[in-house]
């Protein structure tokens, strides 16, 4: 199913997930939990993710919400204004798209979350071509919306993710959809490995 704005809040009074709140604090520790550890060439640490949550500033409950369902499905995600807070995203800057570029370098997946508020940033549709022009990139779109989910232009050229309940629990699977065809899937675990979605019958 698609992931509708009125699923989000709802997780999000159930979770009491609200802003600079408890359950804020919370979901930032899990995250950081999941999150691995690599060395780089230098010999610093450096944090890894599975995805790279690429969104509007202005949808952070619902962002808020979507990192504690990912992280309760078992994937790390990086949000910049949790994980970098001296990050000026109002402005463009020659450092804040370094941060940038170095932490989608350092993710295995770009989610681009695709709300009514995605056509106000100055940069999701960077990270998105940044990301896509990587080798091997592994792109979706995460529609957020109340109605069944078409591309629109360039997004329709992207697989989506959605989910599904696990049966008696509170935990989710998320798969990616091929745009164009109801029958090509794949978990989403294993099209971050580089399994690409398949038919299913």
């Amino acid at each position: 199913m698609i992931i509708s704005e009125d699923f989000l809040q709802k997780h999000a009074r159930a979770e009491q997930i609200s802003l600079y709140g408890l359950s804020e604090s919370t979901i930032i520790k899990d995250n950081a939990v999941l999150a691995h550890s690599e060395m780089r060439a230098d010999g610093k640490k450096e944090k890894s993710y599975d995805i790279f949550l690429s969104h509007s500033s202005l949808d952070k409950i619902k962002v808020l919400a979507l990192v504690d369902l990912f992280n309760k499905a078992g994937f790390s995600v990086y949000v910049d204004w949790i994980e970098d807070t001296q990050l000026d995203r109002n402005n463009v800057t020659v450092d804040t798209a370094k941060t940038l570029r170095q932490r989608m370098n350092s993710s295995m997946g770009l989610a681009y979350v695709s709300t009514s508020n995605i056509a106000k940033s100055k940069w999701c549709p960077w990270e998105l071509g940044y990301f896509d022009g990587k080798k091997k990139s592994r792109c979706a779109i995460l529609p957020i919306m109340d109605s069944e989910f078409k591309g629109q232009e360039y997004l329709g050229l992207y697989p989506f993710i959605d989910y599904e309940k696990n049966q008696g629990k509170n935990t989710y699977n998320f798969w990616v959809n091929d745009p164009n065809n109801k029958q090509v899937y794949v978990s989403l675990k294993q099209w971050l490995g580089g399994t690409d979605p398949y038919k299913h019958e």
